[in-house]
């Protein structure tokens, strides 16, 4: 019995940190999914009739909403809207994994970016040849023969 305690204990303590650490970006993605579907639903429900009444007030308009516009020349059109919802979800999900995996490396090259910066401003500054673009003035070898004949 007490083997079997143990084994318990140590069995929830090695999930434990599992357990604990926060939902990957993809997942955090994914959950507001539902949530932007309902949204569209509901904005599917907007009235628009009184607006295209007030547009052109010379021809009833009645009650339209934008899901009746959307309909009238594509019937499939709400399956398609809400699998593009939970595709993009999906895809952007998997991008924020990527940039999650990648954000450590960004951070360095950054890091060394600003680091090599720093040192570059601290530096000399260069040549007068260097910030007009001409070329630097020859150097004579030698015997003052510019040519180095």
């Amino acid at each position: 019995m007490r083997q079997l305690l143990i084994a318990a204990a140590v069995t929830a303590l090695a999930a434990s940190p599992a357990a604990a650490q926060p939902p990957r970006p993809s997942e955090q993605v994914q959950q507001y999914a539902p949530a932007i579907d309902r949204s569209a639903d509901a904005l599917l429900n907007l009235d628009v009739g009184p607006i295209l009444d007030a547009m052109d007030p010379y021809r009833a308009h009645h009650r339209r909403t934008l899901r009746d516009m959307a309909r009238r020349n594509d019937p499939d059109f709400e399956r398609r809207m809400h699998a593009t919802i939970y595709g993009t979800a999906a895809t952007m999900g998997r991008a924020a994994d990527v940039v999650a995996a990648a954000q450590p490396a960004l951070r360095h090259a950054i890091g060394q970016f600003e680091r090599d910066m720093e040192a570059a401003m601290a530096g000399a500054p260069p040549p007068p040849h260097a910030r007009t673009g001409t070329p630097p003035p020859p150097q004579p070898h030698g015997d003052d023969d510019p040519w180095g004949d």
